[in-house]
Order: C-alpha cells, then structure tokens, then sequence
C-alpha cells in the first residue's frame, strides 16, 4: 500500500490482522511489509544521472599544433642549441643565459595538464675540429617528457653550456624517439626548437621535420632563430616548413621572451574564447539539469 495505493482504511483492515504480541523488531518490519516505498529505481536513476556539461565547440588542446582548437593531451618539446656560438652575446646578456631564461619562463606558464621536455644538442667536446666528431654525436634529453617541476626543471637547465657544433637534426631524430615511446591516443605533439646557426654536422634538419611532421605523432616544428645569419635563416626556415610550423627571428633577449610569451598568450585567448562560447549553453544545461534533480521523488 506504498505511495498512491495507500488506502487508510485498508490500512486499518490490514494492522487488525496482524498476530498480537509481536515485538518491535516484528511490528516494524510488517509495517515495512505494507508500506514501504520501493526506491531502489529512484536510487538507480540518481546514481546515473549526469551532472557533467558538455560543449558544443571542442577545447583547445595546444599552442601551435594546429589551427582547429581540439581536447588532445599536449606534449611540448623543447630542443636547445648548447653550441660554442651560444657563448656570444645579444642585448640583454650571454645567448645561452637568455635563451635558459625565456625557456624557463615559457615552460612555468604551460598548462598544467600539459607535459614538457627538455632536450640539449652540441654540449660535449668543444667546436674545435678535434672535437667535431665527439660533439655532433650529442644529444641527450635533460629534462624528459613530464609534467612541469620548477625545481627539477631548473636544475635540468644549469646541466649545460654551450661548447659544440651544432646536430640539429639528430637532436630532432631523438626527439621523435622520445615522443613515440610515450605517444597516446588523442596527443598532440609541439615542437620549440631555439638555435643560433644552421646544422653543421652533416644532417639533414629538413628531412627529419617533414618526417616528424607526417609520421603517426605528427609533431608540429616550430624553430626559433636567435641572432641567425641570412644564410642560417634560409636554412631554418626550411625545417620549420616542412615541420608544418613557423619560424621567427629572435635578435636579441626582447624578441625571444616576446615570442615565447605569444605563444602563451594564444594559448589562454583560445581557452577564453572557448569558455565564452560554451558558458551559455553550460548554463541551459545546469537549469535542466536541476528542474531534472528537483522532479525526483
């Protein structure tokens, strides 16, 4: 007699033929018997309701990746150039310890579902001739694929000065390595890489950008010329073409900081074009969602 079915003199009719002397425990669940509500639907639909929005437009999922904003997990590689000619000096102080700084600063401001590396190419031997063998061989990621730790990524930094030739090319073949180790469904892979020069190791930085481009990570090359001669530029250029990404000439502190800066820049005002798009259509969902909640029994 639960619910609609209740009938107070049934009720009554029912009790009268219940045993006397039943003791608590007994009585109650006799009343429970005639009564009782069966919530477990109710209990059922609620566990299964949804309370989650869904969006009408896909999320970003990355700086430069790729014009279409997407949800993807985002994996950022940096490549950085530890050649003798990083010694030099631009406005704003010695290549090398402008170029940690802006790395630096780019890499604190990435989100925080994002994963960064840190690779280093040309940081053995020296740029001397003797050296040219031991030098274009090295390579070696400082920081690998994670989520971003100040500290740890910090110290990845002050492991290196510039000294060597310049293996762009190799640097990028085990960049690609490193990212098809870890590659998952829905990733979308960015590359950073920040030179001074051209390649000067014999490889071919063109070849290896289109390959990284169009093989199933589909990494996205961006090169960062900094302080690059014309001949250099032409060179780099190329790469970053083929790599389906851009090039941008750094000359000196300001400039490197302020490209680095654009880019997580465009990254936020995607994410604030998207909120704002959603954010009505989020709100008509929260007020159906509601009325739903409050029209349980």
């Amino acid at each position: 007699m639960a619910g609609d079915r209740y009938s107070e003199a049934k009720a009554e009719e029912e009790l009268k033929k219940l045993p006397k002397g039943l003791t608590a425990e007994k009585a109650y669940m006799e009343l429970i018997r005639l009564f009782a509500e069966d919530y477990r639907p109710v209990v059922k639909e609620i566990n299964e309701f949804n309370t989650n929005p869904y969006f009408t437009t896909d999320q970003p999922g990355d700086l430069k990746a790729s014009e279409k904003a997407r949800e993807k997990k985002l994996n950022v590689v940096i490549l950085l150039d530890a050649s003798g000619s990083m010694a030099g000096r631009v406005p704003g102080g010695q290549k090398m310890k402008v170029a940690k700084a802006a790395v630096k600063r780019y890499a604190s401001s990435l989100p925080k579902e994002a994963e960064v590396s840190l690779r280093v190419y040309g940081h053995k031997g020296s740029n001397q001739s003797k050296d040219k063998s031991i030098s274009c061989k090295s390579t070696d990621p400082v920081y690998p694929l994670s989520a971003y730790k100040e500290q740890e990524f910090d110290q990845a930094l002050d492991q290196f000065q510039p000294t060597g030739w310049t293996p762009i090319a190799l640097a990028m073949k085990e960049a690609k390595k490193d990212l098809e180790e870890q590659q998952e469904e829905n990733t979308e892979n960015v590359m950073y890489i920040v030179s001074d020069g051209e390649e000067t190791c014999g490889g071919d930085p063109v070849k290896v950008a289109k390959e990284l481009n169009q093989s199933d990570i589909k990494a996205v090359v961006n090169i960062i010329g900094f302080d690059v001669d014309d001949q250099g530029q032409r060179a780099l250029k190329a790469a970053a073409k083929a790599g389906g990404g851009e090039y941008f000439s750094a000359r000196d502190e300001k400039d490197l900081r302020s490209y680095l800066d654009g880019q997580k820049t465009q990254l936020w005002r995607e994410w604030f074009n998207w909120g704002a798009e959603n954010w009505e259509n989020v709100s008509q969902q929260y007020v159906k969602h509601l009325e739903k909640l409050e029209g349980f029994p």
